[in-house]
């Protein structure tokens, strides 16, 4: 029964040693991940290219000083205030029992 979990152990400590030479140690033709300078200047070209197209943009306000804008009125309704819960609603309730 001994030599059973010894077996098993040695085989457990090999795949894993496998395991990691293939993931970790394994020659890869691929260069390492790093992060390309063009790459980089065209991301930034092409947000400079939207910010440019997005500066002309101009909103005309001369609507806020038109008169059907003046004379709208304010339909809102108030909220009046309520009165607040319990702090811990889950605190027993004073004067009642339990079942």
């Amino acid at each position: 029964m001994k030599s059973n979990t010894t077996v098993v152990v040695i085989l457990t400590l090999l795949i894993a040693a496998g395991a990691y030479w293939y993931f970790f140690m394994g020659s890869s033709n691929q260069p390492p991940l790093t992060a390309s300078v063009p790459a980089q200047n065209a991301a930034q070209t092409q947000f400079q290219a939207l910010v440019s197209e997005l500066q002309p943009i101009s909103f005309k306000t001369a609507i806020f000083s038109d008169p059907k804008f003046t004379s709208l009125i304010d339909l809102s309704t108030p909220v009046s205030p309520e009165p607040t819960g319990r702090l811990d609603p889950f605190a027993p309730v004073p004067g009642v029992t339990g079942m």
